[in-house]
């Protein structure tokens, strides 16, 4: 990041190398869409790019640019939410609102086909998705990432005492909707 500030541009190539899977990996566990997570690791790198002059390494790299990640991923999910349309719970109506029948409509796998599939993996994917965000947020960067407690509390501006409250929740919740498809216990 330091020859970036000085204006190497083939410092951000190999930043990208090194971190775009992480990033996208996080990224991915907080918005279960690809493609979105694609646009929004595309974001995150160009913030590091325009930031790289004012880049001071006061704490890790990876803690600087997970909270990047994390913010950028909170603003854009604000933006997507104000730009959402009132649904109608009724099935008639004169409002232009679409119906909350067309609004669930999904491509989305039912949960009876999830169910079916058999693959742990996506189980855990499924599970992992249905923690709330809080928990979630702590699980990727903690689990998923492998980052120790404390870059995760500074990422998420939280303290320690909590990332270890949350993961404990988060691997309480994990486990008990698992065990099923692993016999854990």
């Amino acid at each position: 990041m330091e020859r970036l500030a000085q204006g190497d541009e083939s410092a951000l190539e190999e930043l990208y190398a090194r971190w775009s899977g992480p990033l996208l990996s996080f990224l991915y566990g907080m918005c279960r869409d690809r493609a979105l997570c694609e646009d929004l690791m595309q974001g995150v790198f160009l913030k590091v790019w325009r930031a790289a002059p004012r880049y001071r390494p006061l704490a890790k790299f990876s803690t600087w640019l997970f909270q990047i990640a994390r913010n950028h991923w909170l603003n854009e999910r604000e933006k997507k939410m104000r730009r959402i349309r009132p649904v109608s719970l009724d099935a008639g109506g004169d409002s232009d609102a679409p119906r909350l029948v067309k609004a669930v409509e999904s491509d989305a796998p039912t949960p009876d086909k999830v169910a079916l599939s058999g693959e742990l993996g996506d189980h855990i994917q499924a599970a992992v998705g249905r923690l709330p965000e809080k928990l979630r947020l702590v699980w990727m960067l903690g689990a998923s990432q492998g980052l120790p407690y404390k870059e995760v509390a500074e990422i998420l501006e939280i303290p320690v005492g909590t990332v270890k409250s949350r993961m404990f929740q988060a691997v309480r919740a994990l486990r008990t909707e698992l065990e099923p498809y692993v016999g854990i216990g």
